[in-house]
């Protein structure tokens, strides 16, 4: 699109926040500067900044943070599939890249990218030191682990997938994720002010 269009499409998702409208923005709104004279940065980035000013557009992102909740039961125990499996990117990584996501766009970050927004967030007082350590040690976490379980997939000649059996994770590791994929679920729980769990 040309820059104009792209700068309409972001405003149109802030004055907008159906569901539709969300997706785009959590898609649109994550644009990176990877490399050239991108002059249309400054006129997103000003979109962006404004962003905060739109309380029904922030409610609504609020909501996606609970859209995903984390793959766990009462107790800690991890909720899995008939076969035993949780899934690490919708139950681990969706839920911290949209609480990063809303900490940033509420607070007039502009940054991309999931740790980066984590760490403005606490720089900028959005977001407890405590907080935004966990989460990002949560997102680390989840990622290694994926990679991991993406590395087997390949080296068995299996399709990619995000489908991992806690059971088969080292003893260490596996409660370190139950504790991470914990921290998120509280985080979710704060959420709820904005948007209540499950609507």
């Amino acid at each position: 699109m040309s820059a104009s269009g792209w700068r309409d499409e972001l405003q149109d998702c802030l004055e907008h926040p159906d569901r539709s409208h969300l997706v785009r923005a959590a898609v649109t709104f994550d644009f990176r500067h990877v490399g050239g004279g991108l002059e249309i940065v400054p006129s997103l980035v000003e979109v962006l900044r404004s962003a905060r000013q739109y309380p029904d557009f922030l409610g609504r992102l609020a909501r996606t943070v609970t859209d995903w909740p984390v793959p766990l039961k009462r107790r800690g125990r991890f909720e899995t599939d008939d076969q035993g499996r949780i899934d690490l990117k919708h139950g681990g990584a969706l839920p911290v890249a949209n609480l990063a996501r809303f900490y940033a766009i509420s607070s007039g970050i502009t940054t991309s990218g999931t740790l980066a927004r984590l760490v403005a967030a606490e720089d900028t007082g959005h977001l407890a030191a405590a907080e935004a350590t966990n989460l990002r040690e949560a997102f680390s976490l989840v990622a290694r682990i994926r990679l991991e379980h993406h590395a087997a997939c390949l080296r068995d000649g299996l399709p990619l997938d995000n489908l991992v059996a806690p059971d088969t994770l080292p003893a260490l590791q596996r409660a370190t994720l139950r504790e991470a994929l914990e921290e998120v679920a509280e985080q979710q729980k704060k959420m709820s002010a904005y948007a209540p769990m499950g609507v």
